[in-house]
C-alpha cells in the first residue's frame, strides 16, 4: 500500500503540522535582549550557497520574535494562529485576538509557517540565484506552493546538493524506503519525482554517523514524512516554525512558540526525514 488519501490531501495543502509534546525553548537574556539563536561568524564553505547569511537571516527573525514576545508582541505569527485568533475574542476588549493584535500596535504582520520559514533561509543563502530555482519550480509545478520535497528535489537534481534519508526503523514507510533505496538509491515521494539519495541512515543504529554528518554542515534543508513538515538544520540542531505560534504572550491560544529548536536525534514528531546539504567548495 503506497499511501492513504489523507496523505494526498496533506501534500496538496503543503501541511506544516505543529509539533507534539515539545516544551517552549528557554530564552537567554543578554543586555536587555533575548538571544534565541546566536549569529554565525563562520567562513562560508559551500559552493553557490552562503550558510552564514542563511543562518543569520533566521537568527534575526527568531531574535526579533522572542525579544518582543513578552511585551508588545512581534510582527511574526503562525498562519493557523491567525485563523484561530479570528475566532477568539479578547476578554478585555471584546475584539477577536487578531484584530486586537493588528490594531493595538499598528503592526503589519508577517504570516509564517514551516516552509515559509525554511525558504527565508534558502533565499538568503542563495541570494540572486534563488530566482533560478524559482523558475525551475514554476516550470515543473506551475503555480503550486513551495514544499519541502519540491524544493528538495530541485536542490538535488539541478543544484547538486546531497540528500540523506534518516529514518527510524519503526517508521510506517521504513520498508518501502529501504526497498527503494536498495534498488534505486532514491526517496519515493508519492505521485511526485523520486529524490536521489546519497545514503540511508537508521536512527538507533547509525546515531554516531548521523551526528557526524550533521556536525559537518552549518546548513541543511530538510523535511519529514513525505513533506508533511519542512525545517532546516544548523549542525546537529533541527530548527522549525510552528504555524500555531502567536505573535506575543498576550495573544497566546496555545503556549507553544512560533520558533523551536531541538537536538536532531531528540526530535520525535516524525519518524522519517530527508536532509539535503549544499556541495562544499573544493579548495586547492
Amino acid at each position: 500500500m503506497r499511501y492513504t488519501l489523507a496523505l494526498l490531501i496533506t501534500l496538496c495543502i503543503c501541511s506544516c503540522y505543529p509539533n507534539k509534546g515539545q516544551k517552549e525553548p528557554a530564552r537567554k537574556f543578554v543586555a536587555d535582549s533575548i538571544i534565541f539563536s546566536s549569529y554565525s561568524s563562520l567562513q562560508n564553505t559551500y559552493k553557490n550557497f552562503n550558510s552564514p547569511k542563511a543562518i543569520n537571516r533566521i537568527a534575526k527573525i527568531e531574535n526579533e520574535y522572542f525579544r518582543n514576545y513578552d511585551g508588545r508582541g512581534s510582527k511574526y505569527y503562525g498562519t493557523v494562529w491567525r485563523e484561530q485568533a479570528e475566532l477568539h475574542n479578547s476578554s478585555i476588549t471584546g475584539q477577536n485576538l487578531f484584530t486586537e493584535f493588528h490594531s493595538e500596535f499598528n503592526l503589519k504582520g508577517d504570516s509564517m509557517h514551516c516552509t515559509i520559514y525554511a525558504v527565508e533561509a534558502l533565499m538568503a543563502g542563495m541570494s540572486e540565484k534563488f530566482e533560478e530555482l524559482e523558475k525551475s519550480h514554476r516550470r515543473i509545478w506551475k503555480g503550486r506552493e513551495h514544499a519541502g520535497w519540491s524544493i528538495g528535489y530541485l536542490l538535488v537534481k539541478e543544484w547538486n546538493w546531497d540528500a540523506y534519508l534518516i529514518i527510524d526503523p519503526e517508521s510506517e514507510e521504513f520498508a518501502q524506503c529501504k526497498r527503494e533505496f536498495l534498488s534505486k538509491k532514491v526517496y519515493p515521494v508519492w505521485r511526485q519525482p523520486d529524490i536521489p539519495l546519497k545514503r540511508m541512515l537508521i536512527i538507533g543504529q547509525d546515531d554516531s554517523l548521523i551526528t557526524q554528518l550533521l556536525s559537518q554542515h552549518e546548513f541543511g534543508w530538510g523535511f519529514s514524512h513525505q513533506g508533511i513538515h519542512t525545517w532546516i538544520t544548523r549542525f546537529d540542531q533541527l530548527k522549525e516554525c510552528n504555524w500555531l505560534g502567536a505573535p506575543g504572550k498576550k495573544y497566546e491560544i496555545t503556549s507553544k512558540s512560533l520558533f523551536l529548536k531541538t537536538d536532531f536525534l531528540k526530535y520525535k514528531d516524525y519518524a522519517s526525514h530527508v536532509v539535503i546539504f549544499p556541495p562544499k567548495e573544493k579548495f586547492p
